[in-house]
């Protein structure tokens, strides 16, 4: 899978909004975050909303579950 068609999925599935930030977190992180995504879903948390973090290269997840609430991190060391 091509960096673009990634980014698409990190706007589409992630919610990453621009396409810039979209298309930087698929360079760094390749299908890793959609992987981690994928997983906690099927752990049952929910995705709330999802940011990159670019200064940082921080990709953050926001979930929930149950009353809990998290941030999960990804950053490119």
């Amino acid at each position: 899978m091509d960096v673009f068609e990634l980014a698409r999925r990190y706007h589409d599935e992630l919610g990453v909004k621009e396409a810039s930030m979209a298309t930087m977190a698929a360079e760094l992180y390749g299908d890793l975050g959609l992987k981690m995504a994928e997983f906690l879903r099927g752990e049952g948390y929910n995705i709330l909303s999802t940011k990159f973090v670019d200064y940082d290269r921080s990709l953050v997840l926001e979930v929930t579950k149950g009353e809990k609430r998290f941030e999960i991190t990804l950053r490119k060391s």
